[in-house]
C-alpha cells in the first residue's frame, strides 16, 4: 500500500492552512461589505435612555442623524461630542444594536448648589459646572455658594456632594441657605439665619467638624434654644466649640 512521504503531508497541511486563512479572509471581507457599504443594517431608530431633564428630541436633534445611515458608519465618537455640548449632560454611552437601533444611554448632571455670576443665579454640579439658570423653588433645595479660596475649591465641592447625601446629620443640606469657602474658614448660613464656622486648616476633616455640629444641634433642638443661636465655631481648639445666643 503507498504511503504518504513526509513532504506530501507538509504540502498537504499548508494547503489545508491556506484554504482556511482564505475562507477567514473572504467572510471578514464579506462582513464589512454586508455592514459599511450596503443597506443591509440601517438607521430606523434612535433610542434615548436615562434622560430626565433633557428632553429625547433635544438628544436626537444634537446627533444629527435624520434615519436611513448606515447602521455602522455613524461616527460615534463624534455624535459623543456634539451630544455633550449640552451642559445638562455629562456622559454619554452609545451602543448601535442589530439590525436597525442606535441607543443612546446619558448621566445627566446632577445639581448640587447655587453660584451667582453678574448678579444671575445658576446651578452647579459637583465639578462645578454651571448647568442651567435657577428657578425661584431652588432655592429650597440648594445652598448659594461663594468660592474665594480655589485651591480648596474642589475639596470644598466634594464635601457639599458629602453633606448633601448625608441626610441623618443636622443642618440637614436643605436647610443651608449659604456655604462660603473663606480664605481661611468655611462659613455655613442656615435658613433660620444661624452662621457656622469651620477651620480650612485641621488635622481633622470637615466630616469630622459637621458630626461633632450634629450633636450640638441635636442638643439645642433639645433644649429648645435653637431659635435663639447666632452663631456656632468650630474653628477653636480640636473637641471645643462657640456658641453665641441672639441677644
Amino acid at each position: 500500500m503507498p504511503t504518504v512521504t513526509g513532504k506530501f503531508k507538509y504540502l498537504i497541511i499548508k494547503n489545508r492552512l491556506l484554504w482556511i486563512l482564505t475562507a477567514v479572509l473572504f467572510s471578514l471581507i464579506l462582513i464589512i461589505y454586508l455592514l459599511y457599504f450596503t443597506d443591509l443594517f440601517i438607521l430606523k431608530e434612535i433610542r434615548v435612555i436615562n434622560n430626565k431633564k433633557v428632553g429625547k428630541k433635544e438628544i436626537i436633534a444634537l446627533t444629527g442623524l435624520k434615519g436611513g445611515e448606515r447602521l455602522f458608519s455613524i461616527p460615534i465618537d463624534k455624535i459623543k461630542k456634539r451630544i455633550l455640548l449640552n451642559p445638562k449632560i455629562e456622559k454619554v454611552v452609545i451602543a448601535k444594536r442589530l439590525p436597525y437601533t442606535l441607543e443612546i444611554k446619558i448621566k445627566e448632571r446632577e445639581p448640587l448648589a447655587i453660584i451667582i455670576v453678574d448678579n444671575k443665579g445658576y446651578l452647579i454640579d459637583k465639578n462645578g459646572i454651571i448647568i442651567d439658570t435657577i428657578l425661584p423653588e431652588d432655592y429650597q433645595f440648594y445652598p448659594v455658594v461663594e468660592i474665594k479660596n480655589k485651591k480648596f475649591k474642589d475639596k470644598f465641592l466634594n464635601f457639599l456632594v458629602w453633606l448633601k447625601n448625608h441626610k441623618n446629620y443636622l443642618p440637614v443640606y436643605e436647610n443651608l441657605a449659604k456655604a462660603i469657602l473663606e480664605e481661611d474658614k468655611l462659613i455655613f448660613v442656615t435658613k433660620n439665619n444661624i452662621k457656622i464656622y469651620f477651620p480650612l486648616f485641621s488635622e481633622k476633616d470637615w466630616t469630622y467638624f459637621y458630626k461633632n455640629l450634629d450633636r450640638i444641634m441635636a442638643y439645642l433642638y433639645e433644649k429648645e434654644l435653637i431659635e435663639k443661636v447666632e452663631l456656632i465655631r468650630l474653628d477653636y481648639p480640636l473637641g471645643s466649640a462657640l456658641i453665641k445666643f441672639r441677644s
